[in-house]
């Protein structure tokens, strides 16, 4: 069966973003996504050309994990030591609090009861829902951007089918947490629906490339991270 990237519309405000997992060797890059990417990609290169120098700033991106799915202490901070580090590729002072449930004994409790701030992002760790039509049947994640400012705050992660497929392929499950979190932050700061050729931000994960990428293949390109660079920096002034 050929599973394709598409997620339904949420409302008319919100559009969600799936990272799904393809079992099928022979999908093929059609002309009309082709031409989608392309156009994305141009306005991303656009944007990128804008920017000029990396920007340096004191300003924090500050991702704040919910971890509602009880995911252990040791795989919590093993995604967020994967995460951390490809993020850290785009802006050098990445945070994360852990709101919710504790996840180790060096990271207490954060009520996070504080207003979200223009650099911080919102990453839920739940279970897939078992009953939900809309979701598409092999999301690893799921973002939501806003059509008016084209950005987006809230992510959501399915640990679940995560360690299903670590599983299958022997990877670690909190590194691959880690690098399905990075994915979706990184559709928050990209704000559209792009998807890479090549690195973290391919559409579809198959079990293949889960078991044959290692390391530094899991990273940003080059315009990815600049693009992202001009929405921290936009924010910092």
């Amino acid at each position: 069966m050929l599973h394709k990237n598409v997620c339904s519309l949420l409302d008319s405000f919100k559009n969600a973003y799936c990272l799904v997992a393809s079992h099928d060797a022979s999908d093929t890059f059609s002309p009309m996504k082709a031409t989608a990417t392309f156009a994305v990609t141009a306005g991303l290169m656009a944007l990128m050309l804008s920017t000029g120098a990396r920007a340096e700033s004191p300003l924090a991106l500050t991702v704040r994990l919910y971890n509602a799915a009880g995911v252990s202490d040791a795989e919590m901070v093993a995604a967020r030591g994967a995460a951390g580090s490809i993020l850290r590729d785009i802006w050098p002072d990445v945070a994360f609090r852990y709101c919710g449930p504790r996840v180790s004994s060096e990271h207490p409790i954060d009520p996070c009861d504080d207003a979200l701030k223009p650099s911080e992002v919102v990453v839920r760790v739940i279970n897939a829902p078992a009953f939900k039509t809309t979701l598409h049947p092999d999301a690893y994640g799921v973002t939501y951007v806003v059509k008016e400012t084209n950005r987006g705050w809230l992510a959501t992660v399915f640990p679940d089918r995560i360690d299903q497929a670590a599983s299958r392929v022997g990877m670690d499950r909190g590194t691959l947490l880690g690098l399905v979190i990075a994915h979706e932050v990184g559709h928050l700061l990209l704000g559209t629906s792009y998807h890479g050729a090549t690195g973290l931000m391919v559409a579809e994960w198959p079990d293949a490339l889960l078991a044959a990428r290692k390391g530094d293949a899991w990273r940003f390109s080059a315009f990815e991270a600049a693009a992202m660079r001009h929405v921290l920096a936009s924010i910092a002034g």
